[in-house]
């Protein structure tokens, strides 16, 4: 099968080999092949690891349930959040910043193999709630859409050729994390996180194998003005070699001796990386590798239970240090890693845990760590039924690597209560 790709230039050469390579690890039978009771049995954690998660990851397309009519639901997030030097500068009654996030989305199942996707979210805060409606191909800042403004965040057409596999072609969110408990981390890839909106344009497959391994490819146009997801500097979309970049990545949601996620995915962002920091400078592609595990124990979707889970990113190609601005000569590290600890349901509805990450300058990709990052985080969730969440978080970030300037106005600690209410509108 590789031979086909022979045809094709060495960059596309090499995208097309690591697809094929990694769908047919996905389609590969395992040398003991799994009983039907054992496979039903353990198709329960994907369920309920989707619970632990709630909506932070069950709008991805790979969350999609084949169903014909007509249906509108939407979201509700509002968070309050306090940020200082120390736990004296976290003023608490006097906030920093109240956001809220809406999003109300229409799905047509043309028919059960077959469906139509439309969103739209908004932003609004305490600094700007003034409506203003754009719709364009990029997000105005690195982490999103701006307070205030209005845009479509989904629209695309979702076909299900089989049981296993299915494609989307559009606007959409992709999601691909680490399934930690009251934590959704990812190193890589993670649309609209927290209070944020943005999403990815273009073409996503998936195809399931019996063995339980989900495969993946993503496609994603960028514009010459910027990404449409959280993408950072010195990362740089104005040559026209870099219009698509590409993710491919497996995952397995069946549990193995206490494991219940294993994954792996491969990032290339073709004539993306600023070298020295400059746009007249030297050009390279940006390759990022994650590989995430998670564990639970004892395994069942009642009363209390621990759950573990890691990733472990790394960058061969990175940008100078004097464009990532630390200290000393060479290239900036791309190492990032993170841990995450949770018990959940240590009583009834309520989940605690704790998160550890370290990003080294050039790791550039990830939606919830900034590069030359090390974090500490609590939280604490609260879910008193199935429509409600609240989310309590403490936070410590520093700076991984001395910076070349020193930032005066870094925020260290930050603290924030936040709300999440999913709910239906109508169904047809």
């Amino acid at each position: 099968m590789i031979g086909g790709c022979q045809s094709f230039g060495i960059r596309d050469r090499l995208i097309c080999a690591t697809a094929i390579a990694l769908f047919a690890c996905s389609i590969a039978d395992p040398s003991n092949a799994q009983t039907e009771e054992t496979e039903e049995s353990e198709s329960g954690d994907f369920d309920e690891a989707l619970d632990e998660l709630s909506i932070d990851v069950e709008d991805s397309i790979g969350s999609a349930v084949e169903r014909r009519g007509l249906s509108f639901d939407g979201d509700l997030r509002v968070g309050d959040l306090f940020a200082g030097d120390d736990f004296e500068d976290l003023k608490i009654g006097n906030a920093d910043a109240l956001r809220a996030r809406w999003r109300i989305r229409s799905t047509w199942g043309i028919t059960e193999r077959f469906r139509a996707v439309l969103r739209v979210a908004g932003l609004c805060s305490t600094s700007d709630c003034t409506p203003d409606v754009v719709v364009q191909s990029y997000i105005p800042t690195v982490g999103g859409m701006k307070d205030g403004q209005i845009t479509i965040d989904e629209f695309f057409l979702q076909s299900f050729r089989s049981e296993r596999f299915n494609v989307a072609i559009g606007r959409m969110q992709a999601k691909f994390v680490a399934r930690g408990g009251v934590f959704s981390k990812s190193l890589d890839q993670n649309d609209s996180n927290n209070l944020r909106v943005n999403w990815t344009d273009g073409l996503h497959a998936t195809f399931k194998a019996r063995n339980g391994w989900e495969s993946h490819a993503v496609l994603q146009y960028n514009a010459e003005e910027g990404p449409s997801t959280v993408r950072r500097d010195p990362l740089d979309f104005s040559d026209s070699g870099s219009r698509v970049s590409y993710l491919f990545g497996f995952e397995s949601l069946q549990e193995t001796r206490r494991v219940v996620q294993r994954a792996l995915d491969v990032n290339y962002l073709p004539a993306s990386l600023l070298i020295d920091g400059q746009v007249d400078g030297r050009l390279e592609d940006y390759l990022a590798i994650v590989a995430r595990l998670a564990g639970r124990w004892p395994v069942r979707s009642e009363s209390w239970r621990f759950r573990l889970s890691g990733e472990l990113g790394y960058a061969p190609n990175t940008q100078s240090k004097a464009a990532a601005g630390v200290l000393g000569t060479g290239d900036a590290d791309g190492l990032a890693w993170n841990v995450t600890a949770s018990v959940m349901d240590f009583v009834p509805n309520h989940s605690i845990g704790i998160n550890y990450a370290e990003t080294e300058a050039g790791w550039l990709v990830s939606p919830q760590y900034n590069n030359n990052e090390r974090l500490f985080e609590i939280r604490y969730v609260w879910r008193p039924n199935d429509r409600l969440t609240m989310d309590v978080r403490v936070r410590r970030r520093d700076r991984l690597r001395q910076p070349i300037i020193e930032d005066l106005d870094q925020i260290s600690l930050d603290f924030y209560i936040r709300f999440t209410w999913p709910f239906t509108i109508k169904e047809f």
